[in-house]
C-alpha cells in the first residue's frame, strides 16, 4: 500500500489545484495551487530517481487534463476536423506539456541532486534556499513558452480590488511569493522552522497591494474629477453556432444570410445613448475583405458595415478574413490573416490588425519550416499569415483602443510590447474571440479567467467581445464590471465613465517587465545573505 500512497496524495493534489480556477464546484479557492504544489514538491523530491519523478507529475497532470482540459477534444474535432479518436489522444498528450516548467525542474532537480549527492531533507534547509527555489522556478514559467498558462500565482485575481502589486510586478510577481509560500510549508514540514525574512517579504507583499491599490484609486479619482467625457460600446454577442458559422464561411447562402441578418439586427438595436463604437467578434464575417496596404481607405467595405456606420452613427470594429495574396500553387497556405477591422462613421475602412500568435493544430500547426509541406496533407487545418503592425485604433471622438484577438490577451509580454510600440495610451483593450469551438465547458469561463490579469497588470480597462460568450467588461483592477453569459443572444452595452478613461502613466510593469521583480528578488537575496553571515558570526563567536 505505501507504493501507492504518492499517487493518493497527488491525485488530491490535482483536485485541490483546479480548485484555484473556475471549476466544476463554482467556487475559486485561491490557496488551492499553492497547497497543491506543496504536496506535489513534496513527493517529487521524496521520490528516487528521474523515471519515478516523471511518472509522478505525469500521473498529478494526467488528473487535471481530465478534470479541467477535457474540452480539448471537442476542439480538435470542430477546430482541426480530427476524428474523436485522434482528438482524445491529443487531448491526453496535453498531459505532458501542462505547466512544462515543472517538467523542467524535475531534470534540472535531478541533475543537480546526483552530480552534488543531495540529500532530500536539505532540499529546503534554510530562507536563502526557499529565495532561490522560487527564483528558478519564476524564471522558467516565465520563458519557457506556453499554450494555455495556467499557473500558480493566476487565482489572485479574485482580490483584483486589491491587487497594486500587479501593475508594478506583473502576474509574474504574483507566482513568485506564490512559489516562496510553498517552499517554506516545505521548510517547516521538513525542518519545523520557517525564514522570519520571507514570512515579513511575502507579508509585506501583501501590504503593499494595499498600499498601492489605495494610491491608485486616489490618483484615479483626482484626474476623473476634471473630465466629464464618457464613451458608449456596444459588444454584439450573436451566438452563432459552429455547424452555422462553418456553414457561412463555405458561401452558403442561407446561412450567410442567417448570420448576418443576427449580427445586423443586433447591431441597429436602439440605444438609450448614442453609440461610439460597435464591436463584432473574432472572425464574425464570414467572407475575407481584399485590403489595399498601399491605400487602406479604399478598400471596398462590405454594405452592412456602412449601413451600420451611417444608421447609428457609429465607427465598427469587426474580426473577420482579411486576404493576402493568391497563392502560386492554389492552396491555401498563408494566404489569409485573422484579423480585426475597423471602419469609421463614414464607412471608411481605416486600420487593419492582423492576429500575431497563431493557435497550433487550428489556425497553424507547432512545426516552422515543415509547415508548407505538411499542409499539404492536413486540408482540414487552416494556416494564417502573422501578423507584424500593432496599430493603435481612435474613433473620430477620440476614443483610443487597441486589439487582441483570442489567446493573444494571454500573453503578457506581448501587450508589453504592443503598449510600448505605441506613443499614446489606449483608454481601453478590445479582445475579439471566439470560444464556441469549445461549446458549453470550463473553457470560456477559464479563458475570461486568465485574461482579466492584463488590466489588472497595465491599469487600462478590457472590453471582450466574444461569439457565444462569455462578452465582458473588466476594469483597470480585472474586475469583471458586466457581463453577457455564455450561450445567451443579445448586446453588452458599456459606458465607459470618467474614472475608466482616466489616463494614468504606463504602469511600472509596462515599462520594466520582469526587471522590477528581479530587483525585489535581488533586495530579498541580500537580507538572506546579511541573515546568513549574522549567524556565521554568531556560530563562530560561541565556539
Amino acid at each position: 500500500m505505501e507504493k501507492f500512497k504518492p499517487y493518493a496524495f497527488l491525485f488530491l493534489a490535482a483536485l485541490i489545484y483546479t480548485q484555484g480556477f473556475p471549476n466544476h464546484l463554482g467556487i475559486i479557492f485561491p490557496l488551492g495551487p499553492i497547497i497543491a504544489t506543496a504536496i506535489l514538491f513534496h513527493f517529487l523530491i521524496k521520490a528516487s530517481g528521474l523515471k519515478k519523478r516523471l511518472w509522478l507529475y505525469l500521473f498529478y497532470n494526467t488528473v487535471i487534463n481530465i478534470h479541467s482540459f477535457s474540452w480539448i477534444t471537442k476542439t480538435l474535432q470542430e477546430f482541426g476536423q480530427l476524428p474523436f479518436m485522434v482528438a482524445a489522444i491529443a487531448n491526453s498528450l496535453y498531459a505532458l506539456v501542462f505547466n512544462p516548467h515543472i517538467w523542467v525542474l524535475i531534470f534540472l532537480y535531478t541533475w543537480l541532486e546526483k552530480k552534488y549527492e543531495i540529500e532530500p531533507k536539505k532540499v529546503f534547509y534554510s530562507g536563502f534556499s526557499s529565495v532561490y527555489f522560487a527564483l528558478v522556478l519564476t524564471l522558467i514559467e516565465f520563458y519557457l513558452p506556453q499554450q494555455f498558462p495556467v499557473l500558480i500565482g493566476q487565482p489572485w485575481i479574485i482580490f483584483g480590488n486589491y491587487l497594486g502589486m500587479a501593475a508594478v510586478t506583473g502576474m509574474v510577481g504574483f507566482s513568485f511569493f506564490s512559489y516562496l509560500v510553498v517552499a517554506e510549508i516545505l521548510n517547516f514540514k521538513n525542518h519545523k522552522k520557517v525564514s522570519i525574512v520571507n514570512i515579513i517579504a511575502v507579508f509585506g507583499f501583501v501590504g503593499a497591494n494595499f498600499y498601492f491599490s489605495h494610491q491608485k484609486e486616489a490618483k484615479i479619482s483626482e484626474i476623473a474629477k476634471d473630465s466629464k467625457k464618457t464613451y458608449q460600446v456596444r459588444l454584439v454577442q450573436a451566438n452563432i453556432s459552429n455547424f452555422l458559422k462553418m456553414d457561412s464561411e463555405k458561401g452558403e447562402f442561407h446561412s450567410v444570410n442567417s448570420v448576418l441578418e443576427r449580427y445586423e439586427n443586433l447591431s441597429l438595436e436602439k440605444s438609450e445613448r448614442k453609440l461610439d463604437l460597435v464591436v463584432w467578434p473574432e472572425t464574425a464575417y464570414p467572407y475575407p475583405l481584399y485590403t489595399s496596404p498601399a491605400n487602406i481607405m479604399a478598400t471596398q467595405v462590405p454594405t452592412i458595415f456602412t449601413k451600420i456606420a451611417y444608421e447609428m452613427n457609429s465607427a465598427v470594429l469587426f474580426g473577420g478574413y482579411d486576404h493576402f495574396k493568391n497563392s502560386d500553387d492554389g492552396s491555401y497556405y498563408k494566404t489569409e490573416y485573422n484579423a480585426a477591422l475597423f471602419v469609421n462613421t463614414l464607412g471608411q475602412l481605416e486600420k487593419v490588425y492582423h492576429k500575431h500568435i497563431l493557435i497550433p493544430f487550428g489556425e497553424t500547426l507547432p512545426f516552422g519550416p515543415l509547415n508548407k509541406m505538411i499542409s499539404q496533407y492536413v486540408p482540414e487545418v487552416a494556416f494564417f499569415r502573422e501578423g507584424t503592425a500593432k496599430p493603435l485604433f481612435e474613433t473620430e471622438n477620440g476614443l483610443r483602443f487597441i486589439a487582441t484577438i483570442c489567446y493573444e490577451k494571454l500573453r503578457p509580454e506581448f501587450l508589453r510590447e504592443y503598449l510600448n510600440s505605441n506613443k499614446k495610451l489606449p483608454h481601453v483593450m478590445i479582445n475579439l474571440t471566439n470560444d464556441s469551438w469549445y461549446g458549453d465547458t470550463l473553457e470560456p469561463e477559464l479563458h475570461l479567467f486568465l485574461a482579466r490579469w492584463r488590466s489588472a497588470e497595465f491599469a487600462i480597462p478590457t472590453l471582450r467581445s466574444t461569439n457565444t460568450g462569455v462578452s465582458v467588461f473588466i476594469d483597470r483592477y480585472g474586475r469583471e464590471k458586466k457581463r453577457l453569459g455564455y450561450n445567451k443572444t443579445g448586446n453588452l452595452d458599456v459606458t465607459l465613465d470618467t474614472k475608466d478613461l482616466a489616463q494614468l502613466e504606463p504602469s511600472f510593469y509596462q515599462k520594466n517587465g520582469i526587471r522590477t521583480l528581479l530587483v525585489l528578488i535581488f533586495g530579498l537575496f541580500i537580507f538572506q545573505g546579511i541573515l546568513l553571515k549574522y549567524r556565521h558570526v554568531k556560530t563562530s563567536h560561541k565556539s
